[in-house]
């Protein structure tokens, strides 16, 4: 499609034909190290882009836990060309939408405009990279609004828990601080200190510009080139990772807070993005609690009427994170028997294999939300984004494959490997005065 433009280079990747809502997608480079990927879709007339820049908590150490997030804040805040509040005002009166979230590996920056308005997307997002202001006094203002999201996690009885189980679950990996930080940390942040970390994180070798939807590539990429060439390569330093020691015990936290309704969380390690294993993972999640034949969804809910609501967690990181059972289960019922059917039925996964309809059932749902994920062009930015960011966006040409490919020998073997109980970390959050405890067993 094209040929290459001075700055950069192009070329089309490797594309299977049953990937073909996918196909079209070209990636670049500029000669500064920012990577683009382009993907012209002419069915509708909207574009989508998207900016990653790979830094998160995983990058964070105690004493800066939370900057990456409240960074993100401050991109709202000014630049040298846009005012406090311009960027959301030009994104309304043009009839689009921006928004923009953070995460443990990576922090993105998103814009949807119809096509014959959104270039000016490309223009605020080269201004956000190279000449972010961070103003003093928004600086405070936004540290007050970040405490406040701080208390209202507190109040919510599944962040408190998700975050207490997450810090539990790693002693030394940087995946044990949470995203928002912590309130001792952000008070103690400083201007200077937000200032470096963009200077070495926000830089074109350290992001990936993703643009879907209803233009023309080469004038997509003349325009880049004008707008993020004259911005310099950084120095951006290595998440400074650590590997996790060998779970040997048992994990357990309990908490009390005024709820009627208790909590559960069982989690176990899981695999990265990176790492074979990652599939079986998917085909676990649906066969564990999606739908009333699921093995934990089908026990709990239908057939005990112990819980009200169970769902899993698990997404795609850099480094190995953790798969999530969450469940609500009836005030009246007792949390000792909900888990123990938990370990039950985890326990019989790693023993028996899926039967064959339960492993046909798992894939198609695998497949199905797989296409689902890629309905839009915002959902096409996030999918191409995300991956590339954390590997390799060809990933997706790899997954209905790898998916099919998957034996239940696999899956039981993949089960085994990671769900013993003393690699669980078990958190409960029950009725009472507020108060905390982690131990291991």
């Amino acid at each position: 499609m094209g040929n290459d433009i001075p700055g950069h280079s192009s070329r089309n990747e490797s594309e299977p034909a049953n990937t073909a809502f996918i196909q079209g997608i070209q990636k670049h480079h500029l000669t500064n190290g920012l990577t683009i990927l382009t993907r012209e879709d002419h069915t509708t007339a909207i574009v989508s882009t998207m900016i990653w820049y790979r830094v998160g908590s995983r990058f964070e150490r105690p004493g800066s836990t939370g900057i990456s997030h409240f960074l993100e804040h401050m991109m709202f805040k000014g630049t040298q060309r846009y005012e406090k509040g311009e960027i959301d005002s030009i994104t309304a009166s043009r009839g689009g939408s921006n928004n923009a979230f953070t995460s443990n590996d990576y922090t993105a920056y998103y814009f949807t405009f119809a096509s014959d308005r959104w270039w000016s997307a490309l223009d605020i997002e080269a201004d956000r990279m190279g000449n972010n202001r961070f103003d003093p006094t928004e600086f405070e203002l936004e540290r007050q609004v970040i405490i406040e999201e701080i208390k209202m996690e507190r109040d919510s009885p599944w962040e408190t828990l998700g975050e207490a189980v997450g810090s539990h679950s790693f002693q030394k990996h940087p995946y044990r601080f949470p995203v928002i930080g912590t309130y001792e940390d952000l008070i103690s942040i400083t201007r200077d200190q937000m200032i470096e970390h963009y200077r070495q994180f926000y830089c074109p070798n350290n992001a990936i510009l993703v643009l879907v939807g209803d233009f023309h590539t080469e004038e997509v990429l003349e325009r880049v080139e004008q707008l993020f060439a004259p911005l310099p390569r950084g120095r951006v330093p290595e998440a400074r990772t650590v590997s996790e020691p060998p779970r040997t015990r048992q994990v357990r936290v309990e908490l009390k807070r005024p709820t009627e309704i208790p909590r559960m969380i069982v989690a176990f390690g899981a695999p990265s993005v990176r790492q074979r294993e990652h599939y079986a993972f998917h085909i676990l999640g649906e066969a564990l609690s999606q739908g009333r034949l699921s093995r934990l969804y089908g026990r709990l809910i239908e057939k005990e009427r112990v819980a009200s609501d169970l769902n899993t967690e698990f997404s795609e990181t850099f480094d190995p994170y953790l798969f999530s059972i969450r469940v609500e289960p009836h005030p009246e019922a007792d949390l000792g028997t909900i888990e123990a059917m938990i370990f039950e039925e985890i326990s019989t996964l790693t023993r028996e294999p899926l039967s064959e309809t339960e492993l046909k059932r798992a894939k198609i749902q695998c497949i199905t939300q797989f296409f689902a994920s890629f309905e839009t062009t915002l959902d096409q930015t996030i999918q191409l984004g995300l991956l590339e960011t954390l590997d390799r966006y060809q990933y997706w040409y790899d997954y209905i494959p790898q998916i099919n490919r998957l034996t239940a020998e696999e899956v039981a073997r993949v089960a085994a490997q990671y769900w013993s109980p003393e690699q669980a970390t078990v958190g409960i959050l029950v009725n009472g005065a507020i108060e905390e405890e982690g131990s291991s067993l």
